[in-house]
């Protein structure tokens, strides 16, 4: 079985086990994204750098324990189902195509491994999560609008647009994002190499 396991990790094989992992950590990462904004005082600036800072250890525990190409990628795909199911059918898209990008700057032998790649395309992904709800008042506004408009006050939904069509809130918003997906990432190696490695779990 060892034997098996690290063949499989030597030729980038994704296991039944490695699916199961990805499954579980996505779903404790989605429900922290989920309550993020709930606890977040100015939700639409902070809202991608908190979820991130939070999220940062926990994907380093998965993206170690699987550390095969496309780790990220699926992952970005599994919240943008997420939100899907919420009807926000856009953001698939968006963090899709995010995905990709991440997976580019991964791109190589072990890239998962190596903590500084792996944080700069953690940080990347949440720059695009703060991005979806700009990148479809760009190229598909009138039915975005609409779906807002479901959810959200009159009030709500003007607060929400000054944030997502201002250019330097657009900016502050990703900086954040940046600054807290390296911060997670800093923290949960911290964690790995104190805990999680000593009780060889990764």
């Amino acid at each position: 079985m060892q034997a098996q396991a690290s063949l499989a990790a030597q030729s980038g094989r994704w296991t039944m086990r490695d699916i199961i992992t990805l499954a579980i950590f996505n779903v404790v990462m989605l429900i922290l994204m989920t309550f993020a904004p709930i606890i977040t005082v100015v939700s639409h600036l902070l809202v991608g750098g908190f979820t991130a800072l939070l999220n940062g250890p926990i994907y380093m525990v998965m993206s170690n324990k699987i550390a095969k190409p496309g780790t990220l990628f699926f992952t970005t795909v599994l919240t943008g189902l997420y939100f899907v199911g919420f009807g926000y059918a856009n953001y698939l898209l968006t963090l899709a195509v995010i995905g990709l990008i991440c997976e580019l700057i991964l791109w190589g032998k072990g890239s998962y491994l190596n903590p500084v790649r792996n944080a700069i395309s953690y940080s990347v992904f949440y720059v695009g999560y703060s991005l979806c709800g700009v990148v479809p008042l760009i190229f598909f506004r009138e039915s975005y609008l609409a779906t807002l408009e479901k959810s959200y006050t009159p009030e709500q939904l003007s607060a929400m647009l000054y944030y997502f069509e201002t250019p330097s809130m657009i900016l502050t918003m990703c900086s954040i994002s940046f600054v807290g997906g390296l911060l997670g990432c800093y923290f949960g190696n911290l964690l790995m190499k104190k805990h999680v490695k000593k009780a060889k779990l990764v």
